[in-house]
């Protein structure tokens, strides 16, 4: 239940977070943003692992080489890569839609569990892909802001999908190295996060070629004043990167199920729903009964109702 509780709290935790990060990216760039952020969160996990080790807990540096080495990996895939394509996605497509496609993450994991680990999908489980993949074109295809077309941005729909890709990817590697050997949650979300933002830092040049040329959707909001971006830039780091990437980490670890806990962690769109209703913006039916049908294929396909 700690697991499974974990799962649920840190997709809450991203949802608030996106909202914060969807108005910073008006102002800051995918790569520079996900720099602040990691290097913040990574800074603030740094003091709790050193307090957590000084009143007797686990060594940090007590993982082989090579499983550091893969944790490493994970975060350079998951974070470095699968955080900037999500931010560059949010400024083209807005929160709800970004986070929708992040909801085909736990999809991928299964098809690439097939391939990597052996496990074949049944028949439920691929009624479960077809649900959710349902859901999320049902969504996509809704019109926006009354626009008499029903275009969408394809570069966003491309780096939405290529963080889910790099998300289920960096769940994955994670997981292995757990199974592989008893090692903390705080610690191996710190060296994720302190790999990525190394990354990161060779990454800056390629800022320029993410930002949204047009910033032209009907829900962007107003570009807020630096000292509001820097305190909405604190809360977003603390809780959907500090926290958000803590609890994922306890999730994997802990729930027997890693497809149940990559269910829940895709359940950010329903939380994201009422926190964009209680800031004015109009959430229509078709909204609603897209997250509704993705979320339920996500279950099927992990058993949820089995």
């Amino acid at each position: 239940m700690l697991g499974l509780t974990a799962a649920t709290t840190a997709a809450l935790f991203w949802a608030v977070a996106t909202v914060f990060y969807r108005r910073i990216g008006r102002v800051m760039p995918p790569v520079r943003l996900n720099l602040f952020k990691g290097t913040l969160a990574a800074a603030l996990l740094a003091a709790l692992v050193g307090w957590q080790w000084l009143r007797g807990g686990d060594n940090p540096l007590a993982l082989r080489p090579g499983l550091m080495a893969l944790l490493a990996a994970s975060g350079v895939i998951g974070l470095a890569g699968g955080d900037t394509c999500f931010f560059a996605a949010l400024n083209r497509l807005g929160a709800r839609r970004a986070l929708l496609m992040l909801m085909l993450a736990p999809v991928l994991t299964a098809a690439l569990a097939w391939p990597l680990l052996g496990e074949r999908l049944n028949p439920s489980q691929w009624l479960g892909i077809l649900a959710t993949c349902g859901g999320i074109a049902w969504v996509i295809g809704e019109r926006k802001g009354g626009s008499s077309d029903g275009r969408v941005d394809a570069l966003g729909l491309l780096l939405a999908l290529g963080a889910a890709i790099c998300q289920a990817l960096g769940s994955l590697m994670s997981r292995h190295v757990f199974d592989q050997a008893d090692y903390g949650s705080a610690p191996s979300a710190l060296i994720r996060l302190a790999a990525a933002s190394v990354v990161l830092c060779f990454m800056l040049p390629i800022d320029r070629l993410l930002r949204d040329p047009g910033g032209s959707d009907a829900d962007h909001p107003a570009r807020p004043g630096p000292m509001k971006i820097w305190l909405m830039l604190a809360a977003a780091t603390l809780l959907g990167t500090f926290f958000g990437i803590w609890f994922q980490q306890v999730a994997i670890k802990l729930s027997t199920n890693l497809g149940v806990a990559a269910t829940l962690l895709s359940t950010s769109p329903l939380f994201v729903l009422p926190i964009a209703a209680a800031t004015g913006e109009r959430i229509s039916p078709r909204a609603i009964a897209g997250a509704v049908i993705g979320l339920l294929g996500v279950a099927v396909l992990f058993g949820v109702f089995a």
